[in-house]
């Protein structure tokens, strides 16, 4: 029998709540960095999954997200990103590059590990589609603003015979964030067991999460209880979806309290 802590967070690359920044590069703040790091330490975790993890050069200097995290907690790490972008100053040079993606860090020893980019709508897609209730409804990706199209990526490995990746869905498209889960599941295939965390930007309930439906959802309250809010702004879109072992209930730390606009799961998986 092996037991796993795991841990899933969207960390906000350390620029912390509130609106998304003009050029946010700029406000990574290595101290919230480290008490992250430092809240992280006290849950004891096997395994950490984490979003929104960013890697720059910046006028010479590396912001480490990945890297620095690791290093403070003595774990392993892993990183995955397929969206880059130059990094300017606030004269619009440009003075570095930076990725933006997902990392796993671990107590003990990873395998099999792989990327895997997670697919995007066709150009002549509707975002969302017409009819609905959503601001992009009947707008097509092809006449949308640039920023609703980020690269996204499924990082996988194996930990003591546990598949496990984290990834994190398009923040607009429901029918992306289909084409995204079904991609995902492909890429595990048959391994058992196998466990997924991550910001999926869908609650348990949507259509885009229907091909995890055989999937155990390691959460005890149902779909739409307020106690499976894991955002600051009161969304349910952080999961932590399982097959081939058992899983305590997630646990949503909000004491995590300002650290990034998502507050961290935790649980414990057992097979």
């Amino acid at each position: 029998m092996a037991t796993l802590r795991v841990v899933s967070w969207n960390i906000r690359a350390a620029i912390g709540p509130g609106p998304f920044p003009d050029r946010w590069w700029g406000r990574i703040d290595a101290d919230r960095l480290r008490a992250i790091g430092a809240f992280l330490s006290s849950l004891d975790a096997d395994v950490v999954a984490l979003q929104e993890v960013a890697l720059v050069s910046r006028d010479g200097e590396l912001v480490d997200n990945p890297g620095d995290l690791a290093r403070q907690l003595g774990m392993e790490v892993r990183y995955a990103a397929v969206r880059s972008f130059s990094v300017t100053d606030t004269a619009k040079a440009v003075v570095g590059v930076g990725c933006f993606g997902n990392a796993l860090l671990a107590s003990r020893g990873f395998s099999d590990v792989r990327t895997v980019a997670l697919p995007q709508a066709p150009m002549d897609a509707f975002v969302e589609p017409p009819g609905t209730s959503h601001p992009a409804a009947g707008i097509r990706y092809a006449d949308a603003p640039d920023s609703v199209r980020e690269p996204r990526c499924l990082l996988l490995a194996t930990v003591d015979g546990l598949r496990l990746g984290t990834a994190h869905f398009s923040h607009v498209g429901s029918g992306e964030r289909l084409l995204q889960a079904e991609a995902s599941l492909t890429a595990f295939g048959d391994a058992s067991p196998a466990l997924l965390l991550g910001d999926l930007n869908a609650a348990i309930e949507a259509s885009e999460l229907v091909p995890f439906a055989s999937w155990n959802d390691a959460f005890a309250e149902p779909p739409g209880d307020p106690a499976r809010i894991t955002t600051d702004d009161g969304y349910r879109i952080d999961q932590v979806l399982v097959r081939g072992a058992s899983v305590s209930p997630v646990r949503v730390l909000r004491e995590s309290a300002d650290l990034s606009d998502h507050y961290p799961l935790v649980a414990d998986v057992e097979w």
